[in-house]
């Protein structure tokens, strides 16, 4: 085929190249008799002659052209004579395939036509299954219906019971509130009772050592006072022996009350009593005026609830010492003493410890001493 084509192109070739100026004849053109032509006509020629070159020119040019393509045609031809040889070659091997699956096909359905008899008495028993299917279907629906029926009165007792089990949990929840405010309220009543209690349980304590502290004192003054008495009668006694112009006794008292006193002599500045003028205000210092047995006595309270302890001193001696506790507020304290003086002989009160001394306007923190024989 491919021959064939090259011929036929050879021949269009050959034809392409007869003059058209010549009536299809092959002569020379250059062999023409030039004379034979008219002057006139010998320009025209010569156009006519240069234009038949330069067609040939294109034609050779197009045959060239042509002749390429022609290869190239050549060549992809092969190339697709080739790509169907390699198809025919494949798809004879995909029909093998196909035959075999064909072959497998024809053996299946010879099977499944044995087999269909089986099929058709299983879907006839099928279809006797779905009859009965349909018939407990409905009878299904019927009790649905029923079923339904009783739901519908099932849910309305359950929200009936719901309402109502909502009431009792908001009974429940004010009850709950009421109970913990009550708690809270017993809570807070109990622990204010609680401390009432400790309070009343202090002051009880209070008040017991505060009787006690009293009832000490009390017995102390009351001996105190036994033996004042007694001193009291022995100097009556001697009274009536004694000399009227020897008669020596004095009390004094203090002006104001000091929270800051706390060292020295305490000063009984007001004179209740001085007979015989052995005690000096300015000074606090009683000076025996003359021998003999005195007694002397001090009573002192503290201020406040600070504790106080005051001396007799004898010749800066201190012989027995007043001493009030700081357990409550004012205690008092008091002591008694009998001395023996010489002429000149000096007793007074002296700062032991604490701070301060209290009184009101009338006495309360004194100093006394008197001659009994």
């Amino acid at each position: 085929m491919i021959a064939v084509s090259f011929v036929v192109l050879m021949l269009i070739v050959q034809v392409s190249t007869i003059s058209m100026l010549t009536d299809d004849e092959t002569k020379n053109l250059t062999s023409l008799n030039l004379d034979s032509i008219h002057s006139n006509n010998v320009d025209v020629f010569r156009q006519l002659l240069n234009q038949e070159t330069i067609i040939r020119m294109t034609l050779v040019k197009n045959v060239h052209a042509l002749m390429k393509d022609m290869l190239t045609l050549q060549e992809k031809l092969t190339a697709a004579e080739n790509r169907i040889s390699k198809i025919h070659t494949s798809t004879d091997h995909d029909i093998s395939k196909l035959k075999e699956e064909v072959k497998l096909l024809k053996t299946e359905n010879e099977f499944l036509k044995n087999n269909s008899a089986q099929v058709r008495a299983d879907i006839d028993h099928l279809n006797e299954n779905l009859t009965d299917l349909s018939n407990t279907l409905t009878d299904v629906k019927i009790e649905v219906r029923y079923l339904s029926i009783t739901l519908f009165d099932i849910n309305t007792n359950l929200r009936e019971t719901a309402e109502i089990l909502q009431h009792h949990n908001n009974s429940m929840k004010n009850i709950n509130s009421d109970i913990a405010n009550n708690d809270r309220k017993q809570s807070a009543s109990l622990l204010e009772l609680g401390k009432q209690h400790v309070r009343f349980i202090d002051d009880i304590r209070n008040t017991t050592r505060t009787l006690k502290a009293d009832i000490d004192q009390f017995q102390t003054d009351q001996w105190r006072l036994s033996a004042s008495v007694s001193s009291l009668e022995l100097f009556r006694n001697n009274q009536t022996k004694c000399d009227p112009n020897q008669e020596v006794a004095f009390t004094a008292s203090v002006t104001s009350y000091s929270s800051t006193w706390n060292s020295g002599t305490l000063i009984f500045d007001v004179v209740i009593t001085n007979t015989g003028n052995g005690y000096n205000p300015s000074t606090g210092v009683f000076t025996s005026p003359i021998s003999g047995t005195y007694v002397f006595y001090i009573t002192a309270v503290e201020y406040t609830t600070q504790h106080l302890a005051i001396d007799i001193v004898l010749n800066s001696v201190s012989k027995v010492r007043a001493y009030c506790h700081n357990s409550a507020g004012y205690q008092t304290g008091t002591n008694m003493v009998v001395l023996k003086l010489q002429k000149g002989d000096s007793v007074w009160v002296r700062f032991a410890g604490g701070t301060g001394y209290d009184t009101e306007g009338v006495p309360l923190t004194t100093f006394s001493g008197y001659l009994i024989s």
